[in-house]
């Protein structure tokens, strides 16, 4: 009797022993995963000049952490006072900006805020309103580059559109009154990744290369809307002129040399057409994924005489196009004067052409 008791008593605290370790491991765990709660809701919470990136967070937190970045845009500085572009009786309209820099560049609608020197009006999320100036426009892509006197502002982080597919998802945030927040948040399926709209204005025919189609018609509550990936990232903007997202990498060269030079001067080659994936169908028996289509020369451009329609550019310098996109940010990387070569394929036979780039005429 005396044996069995004596060996029962360390049995028993051996049990105890592990019963309080696991409890003791389990409340650890308990109080590091409370820890990190913490920590995640303070890093969203806080406010500082740093790219906006969000991750882990449910929709509602990325509407509302967006929405700080995404502005009002407008020729009008309050409700029923207006400006008017080069004093025509058509007023611009209003619609939303994104801000790209935290020293106050914003990007925004050609449509909204007129060409540059044009001067426009931002409304912020805290109410705020400042004068801008138009820096930087296209009216072809219905874009334009503005600026405000502001500092320390919350920006968007620029992703990388050229990774966009069919079937992709994104989310768009506007904001459609311009002088006072009524926002607008949805979200988007790409439908087509990459396309060249062919506009006849006037009976003038402009192109926009590259643009973006989406399941949703870009109304205009989400002109110059934000278009955005689960991260917060932007990945564009809406244009309801164009019913189209512009990618954001068609203007990130533009935007650096903003940031850095505070201007840019736009080298200009003028030529329009298709991206490779048209060729099939324009030039049935071209065999090569390479080379975008050519289309219509502008009239002052430095190829105006030594490129011609159905004309096929394989390569500018030593980097190989198969869209227009790849075409133009090889172009912003470049300055006015700049000397370019140009592979070009007519017919069965190669062209090598050298060219001096122009700076692009503004329209304002």
């Amino acid at each position: 009797m005396y044996y069995e008791t004596k060996k029962s008593k360390p049995f028993g605290m051996v049990l105890i022993l592990t019963l309080l370790a696991i409890i003791i491991v389990i409340l650890i765990m308990f109080m590091r995963k409370i820890e990190n709660n913490y920590l995640s809701v303070s890093k969203f919470s806080e406010t500082t000049e740093t790219d906006n990136v969000i991750s882990n967070f449910s929709l509602k937190d990325l509407a509302k952490n967006s929405s700080y970045s995404v502005v009002g845009v407008s020729k009008m500085n309050e409700k029923n006072t207006s400006v008017f572009v080069q004093n025509s009786e058509e007023q611009l309209g209003i619609g939303s900006g994104i801000i790209i820099t935290s020293n106050g560049y914003i990007l925004s609608n050609y449509e909204t805020t007129g060409g540059e020197g044009e001067t426009c009006f931002v409304t912020l999320k805290s109410g705020s309103i400042y004068p801008a100036d138009v820096k930087w426009s296209d009216p072809n892509l219905d874009i334009s580059i503005i600026k405000i006197a502001a500092e320390n502002l919350l920006f968007l982080t620029m992703g990388d559109s050229n990774n966009i597919e069919i079937g992709d998802e994104f989310y768009i945030l506007s904001n459609s009154t311009g002088y006072e927040f009524n926002e607008n948040f949805n979200k988007l399926l790409i439908s087509k990744a990459r396309t060249t709209l062919k506009i006849i204005e006037d009976e003038i025919t402009n192109y926009s290369e590259d643009v973006v189609k989406v399941n949703l018609n870009i109304l205009p509550l989400y002109n110059g809307g934000a278009v955005l990936n689960e991260n917060g990232e932007l990945f564009g903007i809406a244009s309801t002129k164009l019913d189209s997202v512009i990618p954001i990498n068609r203007i990130k060269n533009i935007i650096n040399s903003l940031k850095e030079n505070e201007n840019f001067k736009e080298a200009y080659l003028g030529v329009h057409g298709f991206d490779n994936n048209f060729l099939k169908y324009l030039i049935p028996d071209y065999s090569l994924k390479l080379g975008i289509y050519v289309e219509k020369i502008d009239e002052n451009s430095p190829v105006y005489d030594e490129i011609f329609p159905e004309d096929i550019i394989t390569k500018i310098d030593d980097y190989e196009l198969s869209t227009f996109q790849e075409l133009s940010e090889y172009l912003y990387s470049k300055s006015p004067k700049d000397k370019v070569t140009l592979t070009i394929i007519r017919r069965t036979k190669e062209i090598i052409l050298d060219v001096t780039l122009k700076e692009k005429p503004r329209l304002t």
